[in-house]
């Protein structure tokens, strides 16, 4: 993944925008999309999943019980305690 870097406006207005912003060049032409994670702190940038790629995770993807995330969070906690 690149890095770029913004300036302190840019990063105030993408903080205030929050979630998923549409990121375009002055003419209004769509140069790429960001995620704002505000909790972190970070920026995520990349190519969004299609919507038949989010079907696809959704069909062919392992699934959890709360109760098999409640055990793995437990061990890590007594791995890293």
């Amino acid at each position: 993944m690149s890095t770029v870097t913004i300036d302190g406006p840019t990063r105030d207005r993408l903080l205030a925008a929050g979630g998923t912003v549409e990121l375009v060049d002055e003419a209004g032409n769509p140069v790429g999309k960001a995620v704002v994670y505000i909790r972190s702190g970070n920026y995520f940038v990349d190519d969004w999943p299609s919507d038949e790629e989010i079907d696809r995770r959704l069909r062919e993807g392992k699934r959890y019980s709360v109760a098999e995330v409640n055990e793995r969070i437990r061990r890590l906690k007594e791995d890293h305690g």
